[in-house]
């Protein structure tokens, strides 16, 4: 029963989120004008576009098999690409399990233990976060006048003779509450641990997660290991930025913009929604609108760009879910003849 509920609050809490914010992006489109958008939309740029959707997996796949190398586990480089698409489709569906499913499926068809694989899935995850914050640095030092127009809040103009101060956190009389809640968490699982005697679990998983994730230190082919997180990040960059030539409007948006657009973009989808629907289109939405474009026309092209990369992680994704089904099925097949 409680797993039931968990499960439908992973699943129904994404979505909603996802709909209030598609809801407050497109509530001002003329959907009477979607037809005529959709004759008006380049699909020659569009399908160029998106066929960068299945190479940036695909080096992420190669770049996690870097990884495990070094902690002792030649895994073929199918099961490392597969399970990378496999998990790409299973994040649309419930939002952050797709990583849990990488590491569980390299488990059952790689013999890769769950521990180590997310160790080493933390550590690419880690580089993807240092890769990230240069982007956003570099479009942010290029693009200095547009993000302030998008980051500076209304409450930035105020009069700042006004006496009205918002406190600190110490300084709220329950913040000692907050420090007493989450002491009293950690005693509790420190009890239930010792109690259900799981301490020799938890420290042979946190001894192979940590042997995972050291595997960053230990990489035997670095500028390999390197270009495939270049590779990964240009991917995800030329999968928007060709996009924008779908329209005439969109199409003036120069390089250096359509990186703002990107930066801004690959913030908005840490937001916990199916494959950042919502936050996404939102953050292309008002940050073409920076640059002069209208919402007639960000809108559309928005909406086509993300379901279109939606329906290519899905429809990968099967396949590869089933590719694994069939070698593992082949694999068992083989085994029981001998």
């Amino acid at each position: 029963m409680k797993k039931g509920i968990s499960t439908t609050l992973k699943i129904a809490l994404p979505l909603l989120i996802s709909a209030v914010v598609l809801y407050f992006t497109y509530r001002d489109y003329n959907f009477a004008m979607f037809r005529t958008d959709m004759r008006r939309i380049n699909w020659l740029w569009l399908a160029g576009a998106l066929s960068f959707s299945a190479l940036g997996p695909l080096f992420r796949g190669l770049r996690w098999n870097l990884l495990l190398e070094p902690i002792g586990y030649d895994v073929p480089r199918k099961y490392t690409i597969l399970t990378v698409f496999s998990g790409y489709a299973a994040n649309i569906i419930i939002p952050r399990v797709g990583e849990i499913c990488r590491c569980s499926m390299l488990e059952r068809d790689a013999r890769v233990p769950f521990s180590k694989g997310l160790g080493t899935l933390v550590a690419e995850r880690c580089v993807d976060a240092v890769l990230l914050g240069l982007i956003v640095l570099a479009s942010i030092l290029s693009q200095l006048g547009q993000f302030r127009l998008l980051l500076t809040p209304d409450a930035a103009m105020a009069d700042p003779a006004d006496p009205v101060q918002t406190e600190p956190l110490y300084a709220s009389p329950t913040f000692p509450y907050w420090v007493a809640g989450i002491i009293l968490f950690f005693v509790l699982c420190w009890l239930l641990c010792y109690k259900l005697h799981l301490w020799d679990k938890i420290k042979n998983f946190i001894k192979g997660f940590w042997e995972g994730f050291l595997s960053l230190k230990q990489i035997r082919r670095l500028p390999l290991f390197l270009i495939y997180s270049f590779g990964i990040w240009v991917c995800y960059y030329f999968e928007l930025y060709l996009a924008f030539f779908c329209l005439p409007a969109t199409a003036a948006v120069g390089p250096v913009a359509g990186l703002a657009c990107f930066a801004a973009s690959s913030i908005a989808v840490l937001v916990p929604t199916p494959n950042g629907a919502g936050p996404w289109n939102l953050a292309i939405v008002k940050m073409l609108g920076i640059y002069g474009v209208p919402e007639a026309d960000a809108q559309p092209m928005s909406f086509v760009l993300h379901f279109c990369q939606t329906m290519i992680y899905l429809l990968c994704g099967f396949i590869a879910w089933m590719a694994l089904k069939f070698i593992e099925t082949k694999h068992n097949g083989t085994s029981g003849k001998q």
